[in-house]
Parts: C-alpha cells; structure tokens; sequence
C-alpha cells in the first residue's frame, strides 16, 4: 500500500471514521495507529493518521493518562475529553474501543 497516496487516506479515514464514529475523550497515538492498522509507527503512518483524525474533528495533544502526559488526540467538552479512549482485543481478536471514565 502506498502510504502516501489517496488511496491510503482513504482506507485509514474509513477505519477511523468506523472505530470513532461518535466517540468522546482522549486516545493515546499510539492506540490510533492501530485503529488504523499499522503494526508500527513510522513519521508517514503517524502524518497520514493525524491528517485522518483532524479531518474527522480530533485534535492532537499532551493529555494526562493515569498520570503520565503521552501524545494523544481528544474530541469533545473538556469535561468528555476526561473519558480515556482505550483500543483492546476482543472476543473476535479485533481491536475495540473501551471507554474508562476518570
């Protein structure tokens, strides 16, 4: 896949946009590349995500996870933006969204 092209964009605003899709709160990067589906980051991976997430309304940040200040992307009130985001295996072995409240 070329990482760089359109077709690229595309996929990984489709997996966002569907793993996302009406979510509130603060995602570490880290978990975002992998909605994405990249196994590791790269600063191509990293840019094309970023670009996906501030077209779907995410803003990219420092945030507080259980006290240490990571890189992350937040959607929402300040408050809703307390809502940690976390990306886990499930059942299926497909990656899922689980909100932890603070």
């Amino acid at each position: 896949m070329n990482e760089l092209g359109e077709d690229a964009f595309e996929l990984v605003m489709q997996r966002l946009h569907a793993a996302l899709d009406g979510a509130r709160g603060k995602l570490r990067a880290s978990d975002a590349l992998a909605l994405a589906g990249f196994n590791s980051p790269s600063y191509h991976r990293k840019q094309l995500v970023a670009r996906a997430l501030r077209d779907l309304g995410w803003e990219r940040g420092r945030f507080r996870f259980n006290g240490s200040l990571l890189y992350a992307y937040a959607r929402g009130t300040q408050l809703e933006r307390e809502v940690m985001l976390d990306v886990e295996r499930g059942d299926d072995d497909l990656l899922v969204v689980k909100r932890r409240e603070p």
